[in-house]
């Protein structure tokens, strides 16, 4: 399941799909998740998740990109349902609650790209990563799950506009991207993407 949902998403999640991946009948999957919507939960939340990981400039384009892939994820009933147990989750233990693992991750890479993005030009400075976080995520999830509409590009753009003053990056001040906790320039899949 974790090979699916890294490959195609959580929309891969499925009895049948999952079934297929183990070499196993739909029937073992069942009796192990009644319901679609634990199956996913049991793998999203386990799982190291796909969203934000790998910043790249235009840090505007790239925000745009994660912002249409988690939308249209958001856009499947499951992975809908999922988003409402996170939130639950979340709420239940009150005012002193932590924050879900997702979420912190959310957050940590949105700094790092939003550094990254400063390291570039493209901002003068880094916002605030959890208001920013908040501010990109949640009309998406907002539009998905409690309209149960399709998320426009212009929602992605207005979202994108609102939580930073962009400016166009200045190549010479560009630097590859991090994970959180690494190095600079340490991720060699972002550190390409920028200079290609």
């Amino acid at each position: 399941a974790f090979d699916l949902l890294a490959r195609e998403g959580p929309g891969a999640i499925t009895h049948q799909r999952v079934a297929q991946q183990a070499g196993v009948g739909r029937a073992t999957v069942y009796r192990h998740w009644a319901a679609p919507e634990d199956l996913l939960r049991d793998v999203l939340f386990s799982a190291e998740l796909p969203f934000f990981a790998t910043p790249a400039l235009p840090l505007r384009s790239w925000l745009h990109t994660e912002l249409r892939q988690l939308a249209d994820e958001l856009a499947l009933p499951a992975v809908a349902s999922l988003a409402i147990a996170l939130m639950e989750q979340t709420r239940s233990g009150g005012a002193g609650a932590r924050p879900h693992q997702h979420v912190t991750v959310i957050t940590e890479r949105l700094a790092a790209a939003f550094a990254l993005a400063v390291d570039a030009g493209e901002l003068d400075t880094a916002p605030d990563a959890a208001l920013a976080a908040a501010h990109l995520i949640g009309p998406l999830v907002y539009r998905t799950t409690l309209q149960a509409a399709a998320v426009p590009d212009s929602l992605l753009t207005a979202v994108i506009d609102g939580v930073a003053d962009w400016r166009a990056p200045d190549p010479a001040r560009s630097r590859p991207a991090s994970a959180p906790g690494q190095p600079p320039g340490s991720n060699q899949q972002t550190k390409a993407a920028a200079q290609g």
